[in-house]
């Protein structure tokens, strides 16, 4: 009887035991991720959207996201804790790492995801946008526009910044206002005296050649990307992304109503920055 007793106590003790080490399959994880403002799409956009598309490729996991209105202000969450990754862009990604041993780069999309760069402006600025258009193209076909990527982008050394390029001085001609945020460097990069530098000066300053107008760069936030456009306070905005191909995010996310976006310029590829002790599981 004795005997009888103990054994379903030892087989109850086990099963509860066992119920509460499991770990279960289906728990989802959380990640707090830091971004640059979307222009036309809140942070609960974001999230939904993201959850929704790691849902449809078999992923648990959810998102968290902190919208900042600059780079710099987003490294500091990442810093104290506030946000576990930045999710930036790779060539950005290699800029931060190449200047911060702590961080480092985890490209953990499930799937790989790429964003095409275009300049923006008002819709109805339709002549403007033909302008730019025409030049963009032209700098692509005479390999002006790759030669650029390779060297203010691609070949920069780690801790190198690369020169501002003089914007042309075109006597009697018209003067468009060109907004540089200055917080996706090397791709717009505004240095520490506030000049602006690198490949944002020398795709506007080879531009401004061929349509024969002169360009006077404005340094604005990016979360003020679109109000800068609608307000007049500049007639275009170097960057705004669209996506390339598969993505969580609508192809308007970053495109708000009334704004027209030139030919891409440039193509990049999703990544997430954190620091490197918590990434290699410290």
């Amino acid at each position: 009887m004795k005997l009888k007793f103990f054994t379903v106590l030892f087989l109850m003790l086990t099963i509860f035991t066992g119920c509460g080490n499991e770990t279960p399959q289906s728990q989802e994880k959380v990640e707090k991720v830091g971004m640059l403002t979307r222009s036309n799409l809140d942070e609960k956009q974001v999230d939904d959207h993201m959850k929704n598309f790691n849902s449809s490729h078999g992923v648990i996991t959810s998102q968290q996201t902190t919208y900042y209105n600059n780079l710099n202000s987003m490294q500091m969450g990442l810093t104290s804790g506030n946000i576990d990754t930045i999710r930036t862009y790779g060539s950005v990604a290699n800029y931060m790492t190449g200047r911060n041993s702590e961080l480092a780069i985890k490209d953990s999309q499930t799937v790989k995801l790429v964003d095409n760069f275009s300049c923006a402006m008002r819709e109805g600025d339709t002549e403007l946008k033909s302008e730019f258009d025409a030049a963009i193209n032209s700098m692509k076909k005479d390999g002006t526009l790759n030669n650029l990527v390779e060297k203010f982008i691609k070949n920069l050394k780690p801790n190198e910044e690369p020169p501002a390029v003089a914007m042309p001085q075109i006597a009697g001609a018209d003067t468009i206002k060109v907004g540089v945020t200055g917080d996706l460097p090397p791709l717009d990069l505004i240095l520490a005296d506030g000049t602006p530098a690198g490949f944002n000066t020398a795709v506007l300053a080879e531009i401004s050649q061929r349509i024969g107008k002169n360009i006077e760069l404005v340094t604005i936030e990016s979360n003020a990307r679109a109000a800068a456009l609608t307000s007049e306070t500049v007639d275009v905005i170097f960057w705004t992304v669209t996506p390339n191909g598969e993505s969580p995010l609508p192809a308007n996310s970053d495109t708000p109503a009334g704004v027209a976006l030139t030919q891409s310029y440039y193509q990049d590829v999703v990544v997430d920055v954190g620091l490197d002790a918590i990434f290699n599981g410290m």
